[in-house]
């Protein structure tokens, strides 16, 4: 007669574990990450769905995440104008154009305009003091910024930056200038591709973090059903 009996190596059982609370570990963060999508566009759709209100009753940034829909009065200051680099949109590379508005108080605020295909023309925007409405948000930040930030201060002055900090932003615009981020409404004039998403135009939606973390999980599963199948052996 034969019985099966199941005698793994110390070794073999120490690195399944640890393969498998890796990819456990890589499931739940995706997970996570999807769980604070969608919180992210449930924000955006409320944000939405309120009537704007005076920035300059509170310019504080919302919290990194969220935004809140705002309306200014002011004038474009195109001569200053930048381009936010590294912006690829459905696998075609872009930049965002973020012009300054001059207020009437003196100080300033930056107006991302939209997404448009890398080296495509510029358009300016429309003269003369403008109603511009849209979405107050935190200055945007790399996912990992590697190194020190490079100076957005230099001379000759750059026409494409990358994800400037608060200190290069007024360096560019104006020590006035408020600290966050002010995304065009799409139904306004002077802008590029608007179709703004709390979850970024670049970035995963919640489904597929989802779906991530299932494919993790089911990673796991397999390792360690593989694990034991091998090690199962008969024996007389």
């Amino acid at each position: 007669m034969t019985a099966t009996v199941f005698r793994p190596r110390p070794w073999a059982v120490l690195l399944t574990l640890l393969l498998a609370a890796a990819m456990i570990a890589a499931g739940v963060w995706q997970y996570r990450r999807g769980v604070q999508k969608q919180a992210m566009q449930a924000d955006r759709v409320s944000a939405a769905a309120a009537p704007p209100q005076a920035l300059l009753d509170d310019v504080r940034p919302p919290a990194r995440g969220q935004s809140r829909r705002v309306v200014v009065q002011g004038v474009y200051l195109p001569q200053l104008g930048v381009l936010l680099d590294n912006q690829p949109r459905q696998r075609r590379p872009g930049v965002h154009a973020w012009t300054p508005v001059q207020l009437a108080d003196g100080r300033r605020l930056v107006v991302d305009r939209g997404w448009l295909p890398l080296a495509a023309a510029v358009t300016a925007p429309p003269a003369g003091e403008q109603r511009i409405a849209g979405h107050w948000k935190s200055l945007p930040e790399p996912g990992l910024r590697l190194g020190g930030a490079a100076d957005a201060c230099t001379t000759p002055r750059p026409a494409l930056v990358n994800y400037p900090a608060l200190d290069s932003v007024r360096c560019l615009f104006g020590e006035t200038t408020l600290d966050g981020l002010l995304e065009l409404d799409a139904g306004l004039p002077g802008g590029f591709e608007r179709d703004w998403a709390a979850a970024g135009a670049n970035e995963i939606p919640p489904s597929r973090h989802f779906g991530y973390a299932a494919q993790w999980g089911l990673f796991a599963l397999t390792l360690i059903a593989l694990f034991i199948k091998i090690n199962l052996k008969k024996k007389p």
